[in-house]
């Protein structure tokens, strides 16, 4: 379990928010021997203040995101706000001095996270976006294996809970829901395998609700054919799927957890079954630790530390959402 370098000076960090993403920054920052000196709330009564206070027992609590941002004692700012809330300070956020981790989305399109960075005063360099999967160990393997060649073919699943997003997030949420939560996996495509061309895609826009489901195929800047299925509640396996020339298959499903295949193996008849089954073998599997939220320990030790490693900037943020309008144009021409 990481706790950060004993002799590194202890840095004081504000947060804005205190739901459940600021909660597991704040076990984070304690993870990394650092203090969560201050956080912003929308009041003192809220429910989330007694489990809050747990995990930061020290943090003054202030009302309101600009208290906090004109504190000059904190040496760094997370800003864990709503989905809906965050991407009307981004340049409040992208001006302030002090390094800023922002979860995201930390905008809904990619005009105005493009109109941010540029505005006069934006500092992007000591910015960091929360595409937490970055840092898990499992991506980092698979970011090794690729690095040996020989990749014949990728399939992405991504899958959308309309239902249980709505209940968490609220209906508004559904309309943005691939800027809010697919962003994660596509965001890890494009960290694995760089830019990606739009070959063809379909959409299907989901009955009911502001959503488009998008299936077809993408293609890396190698030629590498990507199988991209991204639909809501689709009940199949969700991750990313890695085939090589060395006939393994390399599996992140769910993208925390590894999973290496490399031939079939035949399940014979049996009592009560009289089809013969072929089953992938398992070669080898690793999965990301349970302590803290995957990948917010080894993402928050980076952020503090300045050396932000593989950890995404505005800039990925731009890129991910571009290539999101990008791709619901393609598939649903003249929306």
């Amino acid at each position: 379990m990481p706790h950060g370098d004993n002799s590194a000076p202890r840095k004081r960090v504000g947060l804005l928010g205190i739901g459940q993403a600021g909660l597991q920054h704040a076990r984070a920052v304690a993870a990394c021997g650092h203090l969560v000196a201050s956080a912003a709330a929308s009041g003192t009564t809220s429910p989330r203040l007694e489990a809050f206070r747990r995990a930061a027992p020290d943090a003054k609590i202030v009302i309101g995101i600009d208290a906090l941002l004109a504190d000059d004692s904190l040496d760094a700012i997370i800003a864990a706000l709503p989905w809906d809330v965050g991407p009307r300070h981004l340049d409040d956020l992208l001006r302030h001095p002090k390094p800023v981790l922002l979860e995201k989305p930390i905008a809904l399109d990619a005009a105005s996270i493009a109109r941010a960075l540029c505005a006069p005063g934006a500092k992007s360099k000591n910015k960091m976006v929360g595409f937490n999967r970055r840092f898990y160990g499992t991506s980092a393997r698979m970011r090794a294996r690729l690095a040996e060649g020989g990749l014949k073919a990728v399939r992405v699943t991504i899958s959308e809970d309309l239902t249980r997003q709505e209940r968490a997030h609220g209906a508004a949420v559904l309309g943005h829901l691939m800027a809010f939560s697919s962003s994660h996996a596509l965001d890890l495509v494009r960290h694995l395998l760089g830019e990606l061309k739009i070959v063809r895609l379909y959409g299907h826009a989901e009955r009911d609700v502001p959503f488009l489901s998008i299936n077809g195929l993408l293609e890396t800047r190698d030629g590498v054919p990507v199988l991209l299925t991204l639909n809501a509640s689709d009940p199949s396996p969700a991750g990313i799927s890695f085939v090589f020339a060395d006939r393994t298959t390399w599996n992140l499903s769910p993208l925390e957890m590894l999973a290496v295949f490399d031939r079939y193996e035949v399940v014979e008849l049996r009592p009560g079954s009289q089809i013969r089954r072929y089953m992938p073998h398992l070669r080898d599997m690793h999965d990301e630790t349970a302590d803290f939220k995957p990948g917010f320990v080894q993402q928050m030790a980076a952020f503090l530390a300045g050396d932000f490693g593989p950890g995404a900037t505005p800039e990925d943020a731009l890129a991910v959402q571009t290539m999101i309008e990008a791709m619901a144009r393609a598939a649903h021409p003249g929306a």
